[in-house]
């Protein structure tokens, strides 16, 4: 019954830890007065969140429920631990990224700025952040389906955060609203690593592949960025053995590796030398 419910059994540790840290924000919100142990609980769930921010990514490629109502509640939860909403990241990711990551211009992730130049760390984060949600409404035009569902779930989202601002708004600002924002940024701070100052030339240089044990354990294997570009419905916990029996020996050496590649070291290393 379970495999049958969840087709990929790894996934319901990802079910266990969203259900476990919206119930922690819960109980912060209905049973806590004081500001200072609601910011303390808030600040104590922020890994869990960030974990659920790298699981959602995987969530949205390949869903983790067979039943598509227990996926869409999911996501509800999601959206209340990561503040994105159900098919917002399907259009802002899927559609505004993956389809189109080699053209600057059309690209939700584009680190480059207007004259060419690369975009620093932060201030990528935060243009991408404020172009989360304005750039579902304008992919969705081309794709109506996923704007209608983007938009529905969108205002039952809103709903749900607005019953939650208005019966206790203090605590829903600490607990649920600021999180929300920070997850949002810290989903576009992560996302720089993957493709930034690469020039396209081919799938096999234009991403950094992280083969760190820790990061992958706590990302859900986000840092098989190239082996996902390739096949991007392929399940998290197949990236691995599909990087290293396929792609390992096709990457350079300096896009892949236990961190993000030494090529990105230099490259932060590279402004603080020059301004020496």
């Amino acid at each position: 019954m379970r495999k049958k419910l969840i087709p990929y059994p790894a996934d319901a540790w990802a079910v266990l830890l969203i259900v476990a840290t919206f119930a922690g924000q819960l109980a912060l919100y209905l049973f806590v007065n004081d500001i200072r142990w609601l910011a303390t609980g808030a600040f104590a769930l922020v890994p869990f969140c960030l974990s659920v921010v790298a699981y959602n990514h995987n969530h949205m490629h390949v869903r983790t429920f067979a039943n598509q109502p227990l996926n869409r509640l999911l996501e509800l939860l999601i959206f209340l631990e990561t503040g994105s909403s159900p098919f917002s990241g399907t259009l802002n990711h899927i559609v505004g990224h993956h389809a189109s990551y080699d053209q600057p211009e059309l690209d939700t992730l584009n680190w480059r700025r207007r004259d060419g130049s690369t975009m620093g760390r932060h201030e990528f984060a935060i243009r991408c952040l404020l172009w989360h949600y304005p750039s579902c409404f304008v992919l969705g035009r081309k794709n109506p389906r996923l704007m209608t569902e983007f938009l529905v779930y969108l205002a039952l989202g809103g709903a749900c955060l607005a019953a939650l601002l208005v019966y206790r708004p203090v605590p829903a600002l600490i607990v649920f609203v600021a999180p929300m924002v920070l997850m949002l940024y810290a989903l576009k701070w992560s996302a720089y690593a993957h493709h930034s100052d690469l020039p396209y030339g081919d799938d096999y240089t234009a991403s950094r592949t992280h083969t760190g044990q820790f990061y992958n354990w706590f990302t859900w294997n986000a840092g098989y960025h190239a082996a996902h570009h390739f096949k991007q419905a392929l399940h998290w916990t197949l990236l691995p053995e599909y990087h290293q029996g396929t792609l390992a020996s096709k990457i350079p050496a300096e896009l892949q590796g236990p961190g993000w590649g030494e090529d990105l070291k230099r490259r932060k290393l590279a402004p603080a030398a020059q301004r020496g």
